[in-house]
């Protein structure tokens, strides 16, 4: 005989915090376990850093945790750090971890320092989780809130430089903050937003010297400016045609209209899984293949500030933007050496150290999870589109290998990408989470408490 947990949420970052901020309003944080390894749940990679340089790419009023109290990050805000925070302020991503580590601290949930290796439904209908530290747990319902995992590896990478540290493969651990030389340089692979936090990190550590940044098409995300609001979005579901062709034919209609391109992509945040659920397969592919790099830096911006900050470094030559794909990376006598193919030919930069900036991986298969190796092999869950996150159904519900809704086993946040575009912002989350708990609240074994037991 053991304890039975009513909920049991695997992952405690932001996911896991508005989700457990939700149950507390439904009454029922205090039957409800999160399981992480860190040292201090609720923020997760992207709150956790350490640097005041990295900030939010969204403004303070579209934060809150709750939709319904669409002011409850700003007045936080005003309360604790400054009165005279504006509404479109895009205050430091520290703040925010903060603000939900506050959060998490109201709502009674018990929170497990450890890591979840394997989740399996068994016979006796419950949800068994096995902890590293061996401990098991038993559960009525599972949700898998975890963030995000470490970039792919970068094809090409030369074990040695891996081995002594000139290779860093990825751009969240202290290693790529090493101190190093005023006249070394740093070779990023990457220019989305990875690229300008490692950026911003390093010289708020105090490195002067040059950092070089590519990626195939050599891209910077655009920056936040002013732009007039536009309710109506410039694509609608149902309106237009489920094509990747007819969707940009109407966002470029807009524009020809003088709908100013920040007003059009943010009109369709609304409906962009909408659309994205509309498409067939093939059109899905070809988005990915022709636009996604084209929207991500449009969608993805950066904030004012820190857009000034590449524009200053790059102007002062501290900073470059090339193009071309890695095809090796390699030590040399001198330090390392990135291999491009460029379109001019070959191409090849030195530095002291590489950081792979190239973004999470989705590729659940493939991650350093033990949790998720043992729960694809079972066939417990299965992977969403293109083998990316989970798949799961529209409520979230996760989907075995058989393509079956797994009773009592859920997905929120990065994981529902395997079926949703937008997925990974707090607007998304926050509105996933209030009605997960929704549901969760209603399932009919929540009233029962979690001292019951069971074989």
């Amino acid at each position: 005989m053991h304890p039975v947990t009513d909920i049991v949420i695997i992952g405690g970052g932001a996911s896991a915090t508005l989700l457990a901020a939700q149950l507390t309003r439904h009454g029922i944080g205090p039957r409800c376990v999160i399981i992480d390894p860190a040292d201090s749940p609720a923020v997760g990679l992207a709150y956790a850093t350490p640097c005041l340089e990295h900030r939010l790419n969204v403004r303070a009023s579209n934060m809150s945790a709750f939709a319904g109290a669409p002011d409850h990050f700003l007045a936080w805000l005003r309360t604790h750090i400054d009165p005279d925070t504006s509404p479109d302020a895009f205050v430091p991503r520290a703040l925010y971890g903060v603000y939900l580590r506050g959060l998490l601290d109201t709502t009674r949930v018990r929170a497990i320092r450890d890591v979840a290796i394997d989740c399996q439904r068994r016979a006796d209908g419950l949800l068994h989780i096995t902890l590293a530290t061996g401990r098991t747990l038993s559960a009525r319902q599972v949700v898998l809130a975890f963030g995000h995992f470490d970039p792919a590896p970068v094809p090409g990478v030369e074990s040695l430089a891996q081995r002594q540290g000139g290779y860093c493969p990825t751009a969240w651990t202290t290693a790529a903050y090493a101190p190093l030389h005023a006249g070394d340089e740093v070779i990023l692979i990457g220019t989305g937003l990875t690229a300008v936090d490692a950026v911003l990190r390093l010289r708020a550590v105090g490195f002067p010297g040059r950092i070089t940044a590519v990626s195939r098409h050599g891209w910077l995300p655009e920056r936040h400016a002013p732009c007039a609001s536009l309710p109506p979005p410039v694509v609608s579901p149902g309106d237009t045609p489920p094509t990747v062709r007819a969707y940009l034919r109407a966002f470029r209609a807009a524009m020809a209209a003088g709908v100013a391109w920040r007003t059009a992509v943010d009109s369709l945040r609304p409906v962009t899984n909408a659309l994205w659920n509309a498409l067939p397969d093939v059109e899905r592919r070809r988005f990915r293949r022709c636009l996604q790099r084209r929207w991500d830096i449009l969608r993805h911006r950066m904030a004012p500030e820190v857009a000034d900050r590449i524009d200053a470094d790059r102007a002062a030559g501290s900073l470059r933007i090339l193009d071309g794909h890695v095809t090796e990376v390699m030590t040399t006598p001198d330090g390392m050496a990135v291999h491009l193919r460029t379109r001019g030919g070959a191409r090849t930069l030195t530095g002291a150290r590489v950081v792979n900036c190239t973004g999470a991986s989705l590729a659940y298969r493939h991650v350093a999870s033990p949790l998720l190796a043992a729960m694809f092999r079972s066939g417990q869950i299965a992977s969403g589109f293109a083998d990316q996150g989970l798949d799961c159904t529209d409520a979230g519900q996760v989907r075995d290998a058989g393509g079956v809704p797994v009773p009592g086993l859920f997905a929120l946040g990065p994981p529902r990408l395997g079926v949703l575009f937008e997925s990974i912002a707090i607007p998304e989350i926050r509105q996933q989470a209030a009605a997960l708990a929704d549901y969760l609240a209603a399932y009919p074994a929540a009233g029962k408490h979690a001292a019951d037991t069971a074989d």
